[in-house]
């Protein structure tokens, strides 16, 4: 099916849910109705399982002014296929091009996940904006320019994050979760009362800055990170290794201890994308955390009565998962 087929077919079922279409510039800028403006871009799967886009220049310019709507702009990237589209809010894609002159966007599809890179910006996970159209008639919630992917925590997710957040708090530390995830709570207990409203000022360049406050859980003591969690319960085992792997490659010498969450039977997933040759950087590095050990260890503390202001410690193990001497590659390779 032809690019311009695809591309008039999303055109269609959007003013079907929307409302009527509008043509904003020359451009494939689009309004529907008052509910939301888009650009739409299509590209085929290209050799190496990726998408390239060139996208138009008004809507990556931060000044452009399109008609107030519902639930704002968004850049479409459609991956081959009418069924296949990221929602991307406008703001993330101005602030993933932010310096670059090309106005390139590659997209990398690897195990289901879809991973966004474009020059002089770390990789991002953009798996869960794929078919993520907000629901017609709903209010679009707002969206913080830079912040990341947008979460969609499904309940485990949030309980696994929660207990890792009261945890970091038992053993004195201050705690940090992406901004989006402030907004979350569980039994009433709001998750913006408990963590860090701000990210203290660690000397980091702004790439690493922006990998840090995307990871679902920070642990630190006296503004110093300590330990880094990011949780995988329906997301891709690879989306959450990669952020951790971007840490790493970014600032090779931090002392930060790494921490993958998943469910026990999810270990041996854990341990085979452990092996690919991108990621054995974080061998020595990034530890395996099951869920059951963390929500075990979140039912002893809240049955451990402790006086106010006491600390406990070593609350939680890892487990290093090591591989046989034959399937690492040498580090001069």
């Amino acid at each position: 099916m032809s690019a311009e087929i695809i591309l008039e077919d999303v055109t269609a079922r959007l003013a079907r849910l929307f409302g009527r279409s509008r043509r904003e510039q020359r451009a494939r800028i689009v309004t529907f109705g008052s509910s939301m403006t888009c650009s739409l871009n299509y590209s085929k799967l290209l050799r190496g399982e990726k998408y390239f886009f060139g996208l138009a220049p008004a809507i990556l310019n931060p000044g452009a002014v399109f008609p107030p709507t519902t639930h704002g702009e968004f850049v479409l990237l459609i991956c081959g296929a009418a069924d296949r589209i990221l929602v991307l809010p406008r703001p993330l894609v101005v602030g993933m091009l932010a310096g670059v002159t090309s106005r390139r966007v590659d997209v990398f599809v690897e195990d289901k996940t879809y991973v966004m890179q474009t020059t002089g910006h770390p990789k991002l996970d953009v798996t869960p904006y794929l078919n993520a159209f907000p629901a017609p008639g709903a209010k679009q919630e707002g969206v913080a320019p830079e912040e990341g992917a947008v979460r969609r925590p499904d309940r485990i997710h949030v309980r696994i994050q929660y207990a890792l957040v009261s945890l970091g708090r038992a053993e004195g530390c201050s705690v940090w979760v992406p901004v989006n995830d402030r907004n979350l709570s569980l039994g009433g207990q709001p998750f913006s009362a408990h963590t860090l409203a701000r990210l203290p000022n660690f000397g980091f360049d702004e790439n690493t800055r922006r990998i840090i406050q995307n990871i679902d859980v920070l642990w630190l003591t006296k503004n110093v990170i300590q330990k880094a969690f990011e949780i995988e319960s329906t997301t891709s085992i690879y989306s959450g290794l990669l952020r951790l792997n971007d840490l790493v490659l970014a600032q090779p010498n931090n002392q930060i201890q790494l921490y993958i969450a998943a469910s026990r039977q999810k270990r041996d997933k854990v341990r085979s994308q452990l092996m690919r040759p991108s990621f054995q950087r974080l061998l020595a590095r990034c530890e395996f955390i099951a869920f059951e050990h963390i929500e075990a260890q979140m039912g002893r503390l809240q049955d451990f009565s402790v006086e106010s202001g006491a600390r406990v410690t070593g609350l939680l193990r890892g487990e290093r998962l090591e591989l046989p001497e034959h399937l690492l590659y040498p580090e001069y390779v």
